[in-house]
Protein backbone atom coordinates (compact mmCIF):
# COMPACT_ATOMS: atom_id res chain seq x y z
CA UNK A 1 0.00 0.00 0.00
CA UNK A 2 1.00 3.60 -0.40
CA UNK A 3 2.86 5.21 2.42
CA UNK A 4 2.29 8.80 3.54
CA UNK A 5 2.43 11.29 0.63
CA UNK A 6 3.34 8.52 -1.79
CA UNK A 7 2.13 9.05 -5.36
CA UNK A 8 -0.56 6.52 -6.18
CA UNK A 9 1.11 5.68 -9.47
CA UNK A 10 4.35 4.56 -7.84
CA UNK A 11 3.15 2.66 -4.80
CA UNK A 12 5.35 -0.23 -3.71
CA UNK A 13 3.97 -3.72 -4.16
CA UNK A 14 3.09 -5.82 -1.16
CA UNK A 15 2.94 -8.93 -3.29
CA UNK A 16 6.75 -9.32 -3.32
CA UNK A 17 6.94 -12.09 -0.75
CA UNK A 18 10.33 -13.36 0.34
CA UNK A 19 11.16 -16.03 2.90
CA UNK A 20 7.53 -17.18 2.86
CA UNK A 21 6.74 -20.07 5.13
CA UNK A 22 6.02 -23.32 3.24
CA UNK A 23 5.44 -25.80 6.07
CA UNK A 24 2.22 -24.53 7.60
CA UNK A 25 0.70 -27.98 8.11
CA UNK A 26 3.76 -29.32 9.89
CA UNK A 27 3.50 -26.52 12.44
CA UNK A 28 -0.27 -26.91 12.63
CA UNK A 29 0.02 -30.61 13.49
CA UNK A 30 2.54 -29.90 16.25
CA UNK A 31 0.40 -27.15 17.79
CA UNK A 32 -1.89 -27.96 20.75
CA UNK A 33 -5.53 -28.15 19.64
CA UNK A 34 -6.56 -25.12 21.68
CA UNK A 35 -4.04 -22.96 19.80
CA UNK A 36 -4.69 -24.23 16.28
CA UNK A 37 -7.49 -21.92 15.21
CA UNK A 38 -5.73 -18.74 16.43
CA UNK A 39 -2.65 -19.88 14.49
CA UNK A 40 -4.67 -20.53 11.33
CA UNK A 41 -6.42 -17.18 11.69
CA UNK A 42 -3.01 -15.52 11.88
CA UNK A 43 -1.85 -17.19 8.66
CA UNK A 44 -5.08 -16.21 6.91
CA UNK A 45 -4.29 -12.58 7.73
CA UNK A 46 -0.54 -12.47 7.21
CA UNK A 47 0.30 -15.03 4.48
CA UNK A 48 -3.01 -16.10 2.96
CA UNK A 49 -2.01 -17.14 -0.55
CA UNK A 50 0.98 -19.37 0.40
CA UNK A 51 -1.11 -20.91 3.18
CA UNK A 52 -4.04 -21.64 0.88
CA UNK A 53 -1.71 -23.03 -1.79
CA UNK A 54 -0.36 -25.59 0.67
CA UNK A 55 -3.83 -26.49 1.88
CA UNK A 56 -5.20 -27.05 -1.61
CA UNK A 57 -2.25 -29.31 -2.42
CA UNK A 58 -1.96 -31.29 0.80
CA UNK A 59 -5.06 -30.88 2.98
CA UNK A 60 -7.86 -29.11 1.12
CA UNK A 61 -10.27 -29.61 4.01
CA UNK A 62 -8.65 -28.46 7.24
CA UNK A 63 -10.43 -29.32 10.47
CA UNK A 64 -9.76 -27.08 13.49
CA UNK A 65 -11.45 -27.09 16.91
CA UNK A 66 -13.49 -23.98 16.00
CA UNK A 67 -14.34 -24.56 12.35
CA UNK A 68 -13.46 -26.40 9.16
CA UNK A 69 -11.77 -24.68 6.19
CA UNK A 70 -12.62 -25.75 2.64
CA UNK A 71 -10.15 -24.41 0.09
CA UNK A 72 -10.63 -25.98 -3.36
CA UNK A 73 -12.94 -24.43 -5.94
CA UNK A 74 -14.90 -27.61 -6.64
CA UNK A 75 -15.41 -28.35 -2.96
CA UNK A 76 -16.55 -24.80 -2.20
CA UNK A 77 -19.11 -24.86 -4.99
CA UNK A 78 -20.24 -28.36 -3.97
CA UNK A 79 -21.03 -27.07 -0.51
CA UNK A 80 -22.66 -23.80 -1.55
CA UNK A 81 -24.98 -25.63 -3.96
CA UNK A 82 -26.44 -27.69 -1.11
CA UNK A 83 -28.32 -25.18 1.00
CA UNK A 84 -30.20 -27.75 3.08
CA UNK A 85 -27.04 -29.71 3.92
CA UNK A 86 -24.85 -26.67 4.60
CA UNK A 87 -27.21 -24.05 5.97
CA UNK A 88 -27.18 -20.42 7.02
CA UNK A 89 -28.29 -21.33 10.55
CA UNK A 90 -25.46 -19.20 11.98
CA UNK A 91 -27.30 -16.13 10.63
CA UNK A 92 -30.48 -16.81 12.62
CA UNK A 93 -29.45 -15.39 16.02
CA UNK A 94 -28.12 -12.29 14.27
CA UNK A 95 -30.71 -11.50 11.60
CA UNK A 96 -34.03 -12.60 13.07
CA UNK A 97 -36.68 -13.63 10.56
CA UNK A 98 -35.21 -12.04 7.45
CA UNK A 99 -35.27 -14.23 4.33
CA UNK A 100 -31.48 -14.73 4.42
CA UNK A 101 -31.80 -16.83 7.59
CA UNK A 102 -33.65 -19.61 5.76
CA UNK A 103 -32.64 -22.21 3.16
CA UNK A 104 -34.95 -23.36 0.39
CA UNK A 105 -38.13 -22.54 2.33
CA UNK A 106 -41.32 -20.93 1.08
CA UNK A 107 -40.45 -17.62 2.71
CA UNK A 108 -36.89 -17.51 1.39
CA UNK A 109 -37.73 -18.49 -2.16
CA UNK A 110 -40.89 -16.38 -2.46
CA UNK A 111 -39.53 -13.20 -0.92
CA UNK A 112 -36.25 -13.40 -2.77
CA UNK A 113 -38.08 -13.71 -6.08
CA UNK A 114 -40.29 -10.75 -5.18
CA UNK A 115 -37.34 -8.55 -4.22
CA UNK A 116 -35.38 -9.56 -7.31
CA UNK A 117 -38.36 -8.57 -9.44
CA UNK A 118 -38.34 -5.13 -7.81
CA UNK A 119 -34.59 -4.60 -8.32
CA UNK A 120 -34.93 -4.45 -12.07
CA UNK A 121 -32.12 -4.30 -14.60
CA UNK A 122 -33.90 -1.36 -16.19
CA UNK A 123 -32.78 0.71 -13.20
CA UNK A 124 -29.06 0.02 -13.75
CA UNK A 125 -28.26 2.94 -16.09
CA UNK A 126 -30.07 5.29 -13.69
CA UNK A 127 -28.14 3.86 -10.75
CA UNK A 128 -24.78 4.17 -12.49
CA UNK A 129 -25.56 7.76 -13.48
CA UNK A 130 -26.63 8.55 -9.92
CA UNK A 131 -23.44 7.06 -8.47
CA UNK A 132 -21.29 8.96 -10.97
CA UNK A 133 -22.98 12.26 -10.17
CA UNK A 134 -22.98 11.72 -6.41
CA UNK A 135 -19.35 10.62 -6.45
CA UNK A 136 -18.27 13.56 -8.56
CA UNK A 137 -20.15 15.99 -6.28
CA UNK A 138 -18.52 14.60 -3.13
CA UNK A 139 -15.07 14.70 -4.70
CA UNK A 140 -15.56 18.25 -5.99
CA UNK A 141 -16.71 19.43 -2.56
CA UNK A 142 -13.73 17.67 -0.93
CA UNK A 143 -11.43 20.22 -2.60
CA UNK A 144 -8.51 17.90 -3.27
CA UNK A 145 -8.43 15.74 -0.15
CA UNK A 146 -10.72 13.00 1.15
CA UNK A 147 -10.91 10.19 3.67
CA UNK A 148 -12.22 7.53 1.32
CA UNK A 149 -14.11 5.23 3.71
CA UNK A 150 -16.43 7.51 5.65
CA UNK A 151 -16.74 10.49 3.33
CA UNK A 152 -17.11 8.44 0.17
CA UNK A 153 -17.21 4.63 0.43
CA UNK A 154 -20.06 4.53 2.94
CA UNK A 155 -21.76 7.76 1.92
CA UNK A 156 -22.49 7.00 -1.74
CA UNK A 157 -24.31 3.68 -1.16
CA UNK A 158 -26.27 5.34 1.66
CA UNK A 159 -27.30 8.11 -0.75
CA UNK A 160 -28.21 5.47 -3.33
CA UNK A 161 -30.37 3.68 -0.75
CA UNK A 162 -32.16 6.95 -0.09
CA UNK A 163 -32.63 8.12 -3.68
CA UNK A 164 -33.09 4.85 -5.58
CA UNK A 165 -34.44 2.41 -3.01
CA UNK A 166 -36.48 5.12 -1.29
CA UNK A 167 -35.28 4.94 2.33
CA UNK A 168 -35.47 8.70 2.51
CA UNK A 169 -36.41 11.36 5.07
CA UNK A 170 -33.46 10.65 7.36
CA UNK A 171 -29.80 11.58 7.55
CA UNK A 172 -27.58 9.14 5.63
CA UNK A 173 -25.32 8.85 8.67
CA UNK A 174 -28.10 7.01 10.49
CA UNK A 175 -28.52 4.54 7.65
CA UNK A 176 -24.76 3.96 7.66
CA UNK A 177 -24.81 3.30 11.42
CA UNK A 178 -27.66 0.78 11.23
CA UNK A 179 -26.10 -1.04 8.29
CA UNK A 180 -22.72 -1.15 10.03
CA UNK A 181 -23.92 -2.90 13.18
CA UNK A 182 -25.99 -5.43 11.26
CA UNK A 183 -23.08 -6.35 9.00
CA UNK A 184 -20.69 -6.48 11.96
CA UNK A 185 -22.91 -8.76 14.03
CA UNK A 186 -24.00 -11.18 11.31
CA UNK A 187 -20.78 -11.59 9.37
CA UNK A 188 -17.89 -10.58 11.67
CA UNK A 189 -19.22 -11.55 15.11
CA UNK A 190 -19.47 -15.36 14.99
CA UNK A 191 -17.77 -17.71 17.43
CA UNK A 192 -14.78 -18.20 15.10
CA UNK A 193 -14.08 -14.47 14.85
CA UNK A 194 -11.89 -12.35 17.10
CA UNK A 195 -14.71 -10.68 19.01
CA UNK A 196 -13.81 -9.87 22.59
CA UNK A 197 -16.81 -7.51 22.71
CA UNK A 198 -19.23 -9.95 21.06
CA UNK A 199 -22.17 -9.24 23.37
CA UNK A 200 -21.69 -5.49 23.05
CA UNK A 201 -21.78 -5.75 19.27
CA UNK A 202 -24.95 -7.85 19.39
CA UNK A 203 -26.63 -5.38 21.74
CA UNK A 204 -25.66 -2.49 19.46
CA UNK A 205 -27.30 -4.38 16.60
CA UNK A 206 -30.52 -4.96 18.54
CA UNK A 207 -30.65 -1.27 19.43
CA UNK A 208 -29.99 -0.29 15.81
CA UNK A 209 -32.75 -2.61 14.61
CA UNK A 210 -35.27 -1.17 17.05
CA UNK A 211 -34.60 2.27 15.62
CA UNK A 212 -34.59 0.92 12.06
CA UNK A 213 -37.94 -0.75 12.67
CA UNK A 214 -39.52 2.47 13.92
CA UNK A 215 -38.08 4.38 10.99
CA UNK A 216 -39.36 1.85 8.43
CA UNK A 217 -42.85 1.94 9.91
CA UNK A 218 -43.04 5.72 9.46
CA UNK A 219 -41.40 5.41 6.05
CA UNK A 220 -44.11 3.05 4.79
CA UNK A 221 -46.84 5.32 6.14
CA UNK A 222 -45.29 8.23 4.25
CA UNK A 223 -45.07 6.21 1.03
CA UNK A 224 -48.71 5.18 1.39
CA UNK A 225 -49.71 8.83 1.89
CA UNK A 226 -47.98 9.86 -1.32
CA UNK A 227 -49.72 7.01 -3.14
CA UNK A 228 -53.12 7.96 -1.66
CA UNK A 229 -52.65 11.52 -2.93
CA UNK A 230 -51.89 10.19 -6.38
CA UNK A 231 -48.27 11.31 -6.21
CA UNK A 232 -46.29 8.10 -5.66
CA UNK A 233 -42.53 8.38 -5.52
CA UNK A 234 -40.43 6.54 -8.08
CA UNK A 235 -38.40 4.27 -5.83
CA UNK A 236 -38.11 0.58 -4.94
CA UNK A 237 -40.05 0.76 -1.65
CA UNK A 238 -42.98 2.50 -3.36
CA UNK A 239 -42.85 -0.07 -6.15
CA UNK A 240 -43.02 -2.80 -3.50
CA UNK A 241 -46.11 -1.23 -1.91
CA UNK A 242 -47.85 -0.78 -5.26
CA UNK A 243 -47.61 -4.41 -6.32
CA UNK A 244 -50.31 -7.04 -5.80
CA UNK A 245 -49.17 -10.26 -4.08
CA UNK A 246 -51.19 -13.50 -3.95
CA UNK A 247 -52.24 -14.64 -0.48
CA UNK A 248 -50.02 -17.69 -0.75
CA UNK A 249 -46.97 -15.42 -0.91
CA UNK A 250 -47.72 -14.22 2.64
CA UNK A 251 -45.92 -10.99 1.76
CA UNK A 252 -47.90 -8.76 4.11
CA UNK A 253 -47.02 -5.29 5.32
CA UNK A 254 -44.79 -6.68 8.10
CA UNK A 255 -42.79 -8.75 5.62
CA UNK A 256 -42.58 -5.76 3.29
CA UNK A 257 -41.16 -3.64 6.10
CA UNK A 258 -38.55 -6.25 6.98
CA UNK A 259 -37.46 -6.46 3.35
CA UNK A 260 -37.34 -2.67 3.05
CA UNK A 261 -34.82 -2.71 5.92
CA UNK A 262 -32.92 -5.48 4.14
CA UNK A 263 -32.36 -3.16 1.18
CA UNK A 264 -30.23 -1.02 3.49
CA UNK A 265 -28.32 -3.67 5.39
CA UNK A 266 -26.84 -5.32 2.32
CA UNK A 267 -25.81 -2.15 0.52
CA UNK A 268 -23.46 0.05 2.53
CA UNK A 269 -20.64 -1.74 4.33
CA UNK A 270 -19.99 -4.35 1.65
CA UNK A 271 -19.77 -1.66 -1.03
CA UNK A 272 -17.39 0.48 1.01
CA UNK A 273 -15.11 -2.47 1.71
CA UNK A 274 -15.09 -3.59 -1.92
CA UNK A 275 -14.08 -0.11 -3.10
CA UNK A 276 -11.29 0.12 -0.53
CA UNK A 277 -9.96 -3.34 -1.37
CA UNK A 278 -9.91 -2.59 -5.09
CA UNK A 279 -7.82 0.51 -4.47
CA UNK A 280 -5.45 -1.41 -2.20
CA UNK A 281 -4.78 -3.95 -4.96
CA UNK A 282 -4.40 -1.43 -7.78
CA UNK A 283 -1.92 0.55 -5.71
CA UNK A 284 0.23 -2.58 -5.43
CA UNK A 285 0.37 -2.84 -9.23
CA UNK A 286 1.54 0.42 -10.82
CA UNK A 287 1.15 -0.80 -14.42
CA UNK A 288 -2.40 -1.99 -13.85
CA UNK A 289 -3.18 1.17 -11.93
CA UNK A 290 -2.00 3.27 -14.86
CA UNK A 291 -4.23 1.22 -17.17
CA UNK A 292 -7.19 1.70 -14.83
CA UNK A 293 -6.61 5.45 -14.75
CA UNK A 294 -6.52 5.52 -18.54
CA UNK A 295 -9.69 3.44 -18.82
CA UNK A 296 -11.47 5.60 -16.23
CA UNK A 297 -11.39 8.54 -18.65
CA UNK A 298 -13.34 6.65 -21.31
CA UNK A 299 -17.12 6.67 -21.67
CA UNK A 300 -17.22 2.91 -22.27
CA UNK A 301 -16.92 1.22 -18.86
CA UNK A 302 -16.80 -2.52 -19.56
CA UNK A 303 -13.00 -2.80 -19.72
CA UNK A 304 -12.61 -0.64 -16.62
CA UNK A 305 -15.09 -2.75 -14.65
CA UNK A 306 -13.13 -5.92 -15.47
CA UNK A 307 -10.01 -4.42 -13.88
CA UNK A 308 -11.98 -3.77 -10.69
CA UNK A 309 -13.33 -7.33 -10.44
CA UNK A 310 -9.90 -8.84 -11.01
CA UNK A 311 -8.47 -6.58 -8.29
CA UNK A 312 -11.19 -7.78 -5.92
CA UNK A 313 -10.26 -11.40 -6.66
CA UNK A 314 -6.91 -10.71 -5.02
CA UNK A 315 -8.60 -9.25 -1.94
CA UNK A 316 -12.30 -10.14 -1.74
CA UNK A 317 -14.71 -8.42 0.63
CA UNK A 318 -14.43 -11.39 2.99
CA UNK A 319 -12.06 -14.37 2.64
CA UNK A 320 -14.80 -16.94 3.21
CA UNK A 321 -18.53 -17.66 3.16
CA UNK A 322 -19.59 -19.61 6.24
CA UNK A 323 -22.19 -22.33 6.60
CA UNK A 324 -23.23 -24.95 9.18
CA UNK A 325 -23.26 -28.67 8.41
CA UNK A 326 -26.54 -30.44 9.19
CA UNK A 327 -25.18 -33.96 8.63
CA UNK A 328 -21.84 -35.72 8.45
CA UNK A 329 -20.62 -35.04 4.92
CA UNK A 330 -17.53 -36.30 3.10
CA UNK A 331 -15.70 -34.16 0.57
CA UNK A 332 -13.27 -35.69 -1.91
CA UNK A 333 -14.95 -39.09 -1.89
CA UNK A 334 -12.82 -41.81 -3.42
CA UNK A 335 -9.57 -39.85 -3.10
CA UNK A 336 -6.70 -40.02 -0.63
CA UNK A 337 -7.75 -36.63 0.69
CA UNK A 338 -11.33 -37.56 1.47
CA UNK A 339 -12.37 -35.74 4.65
CA UNK A 340 -15.60 -35.92 6.61
CA UNK A 341 -17.09 -32.69 7.90
CA UNK A 342 -18.90 -33.50 11.13
CA UNK A 343 -22.53 -32.61 11.69
CA UNK A 344 -22.81 -29.26 13.47
CA UNK A 345 -19.47 -27.99 12.18
CA UNK A 346 -19.04 -24.37 11.18
CA UNK A 347 -17.65 -24.52 7.64
CA UNK A 348 -15.60 -21.68 6.18
CA UNK A 349 -15.76 -21.89 2.40
CA UNK A 350 -12.55 -20.02 1.66
CA UNK A 351 -13.37 -18.15 -1.54
CA UNK A 352 -10.04 -16.30 -1.28
CA UNK A 353 -8.45 -19.71 -1.91
CA UNK A 354 -11.01 -21.05 -4.38
CA UNK A 355 -10.45 -18.04 -6.67
CA UNK A 356 -6.75 -19.01 -6.83
CA UNK A 357 -7.32 -22.69 -7.50
CA UNK A 358 -5.49 -23.54 -10.76
CA UNK A 359 -8.12 -26.20 -11.41
CA UNK A 360 -10.62 -23.39 -12.05
CA UNK A 361 -8.46 -20.35 -12.86
CA UNK A 362 -5.68 -20.45 -15.44
CA UNK A 363 -2.45 -18.92 -14.06
CA UNK A 364 -4.34 -17.65 -10.99
CA UNK A 365 -1.35 -15.72 -9.64
CA UNK A 366 -1.45 -13.42 -12.68
CA UNK A 367 -3.55 -10.25 -12.65
CA UNK A 368 -5.71 -10.79 -15.72
CA UNK A 369 -8.77 -8.54 -16.20
CA UNK A 370 -9.93 -10.64 -19.15
CA UNK A 371 -11.00 -13.54 -16.95
CA UNK A 372 -14.61 -14.66 -17.25
CA UNK A 373 -16.52 -13.14 -14.35
CA UNK A 374 -18.78 -16.17 -13.82
CA UNK A 375 -16.38 -18.16 -11.65
CA UNK A 376 -15.90 -15.42 -9.09
CA UNK A 377 -17.57 -15.29 -5.68
CA UNK A 378 -17.76 -11.51 -5.22
CA UNK A 379 -21.51 -11.64 -4.55
CA UNK A 380 -21.70 -15.12 -3.07
CA UNK A 381 -22.83 -18.27 -4.82
CA UNK A 382 -25.89 -20.48 -4.97
CA UNK A 383 -29.29 -19.78 -3.47
CA UNK A 384 -27.89 -17.08 -1.19
CA UNK A 385 -26.16 -15.09 -3.89
CA UNK A 386 -26.57 -11.38 -3.15
CA UNK A 387 -29.90 -9.98 -4.36
CA UNK A 388 -28.22 -6.69 -5.19
CA UNK A 389 -25.56 -8.27 -7.42
CA UNK A 390 -26.53 -6.40 -10.58
CA UNK A 391 -26.62 -3.10 -8.67
CA UNK A 392 -23.26 -3.75 -7.03
CA UNK A 393 -21.73 -4.57 -10.38
CA UNK A 394 -22.39 -1.04 -11.61
CA UNK A 395 -22.10 0.86 -8.32
CA UNK A 396 -18.74 -0.45 -7.08
CA UNK A 397 -16.64 0.10 -10.24
CA UNK A 398 -18.26 3.48 -10.86
CA UNK A 399 -17.27 4.62 -7.38
CA UNK A 400 -13.67 3.57 -8.08
CA UNK A 401 -13.78 5.18 -11.51
CA UNK A 402 -14.82 8.59 -10.24
CA UNK A 403 -11.87 8.74 -7.83
CA UNK A 404 -9.35 7.63 -10.45
CA UNK A 405 -10.49 10.44 -12.74
CA UNK A 406 -8.99 13.01 -10.33
CA UNK A 407 -5.73 14.51 -11.70
CA UNK A 408 -2.57 13.83 -9.74
CA UNK A 409 -4.29 11.38 -7.39
CA UNK A 410 -2.17 10.32 -4.40
CA UNK A 411 -2.69 7.97 -1.48
CA UNK A 412 -1.59 9.87 1.61
CA UNK A 413 -2.09 6.99 4.04
CA UNK A 414 -2.45 3.21 3.88
CA UNK A 415 -5.81 1.55 4.28
CA UNK A 416 -6.41 1.11 8.01
CA UNK A 417 -8.85 -1.10 9.88
CA UNK A 418 -8.14 0.59 13.25
CA UNK A 419 -8.96 -2.61 15.14
CA UNK A 420 -12.39 -2.95 13.49
CA UNK A 421 -13.57 -5.68 11.08
CA UNK A 422 -14.01 -3.25 8.17
CA UNK A 423 -11.72 -0.66 6.60
CA UNK A 424 -12.09 2.55 8.60
CA UNK A 425 -9.57 5.01 7.15
CA UNK A 426 -7.97 5.53 3.74
CA UNK A 427 -6.84 9.03 2.79
CA UNK A 428 -6.29 10.37 -0.73
CA UNK A 429 -5.44 13.72 -2.27
CA UNK A 430 -5.30 15.14 -5.80
CA UNK A 431 -4.56 18.31 -7.73
CA UNK A 432 -7.30 20.92 -7.50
Amino acid sequence: MATANQDISSAASLSDETDIKTDFLAEFDLTPESDRWPLVRQWMKQTPLPFYTELRAKRPVLVTPECTLVTRFDDVTEILKQSTVFTVDLYKPKMGNYLMTEDDTHMHNTEKEIMLSLLTREDLPRIRNFVAEAGNNILEDAAGKIELINQYGRMIPALMVQNIFGLDGIKPEKLIEWSYWNQYDAFRNQHFHEAADSETVHNKTKQANRMLGIYVAYLLLGKWWHMFRGKPKKDTVTRMLQEYYPKKAKFNILRQGINAGGLLVGAVETTSEAVAHIFSQLIERPEMLAKAIELSQQDETEAFDKVCWEALRFRPIAPYIFRKATIDYTLGRGTEQATTIAQGSSVLNVIASAMFDPAAFEAPEQFNPERAYGQSFHFGFGSHECMGKTIGMVMIPEMVRQVLRRPGLKAVSPMEYLGKPFPEQYCFSWDR
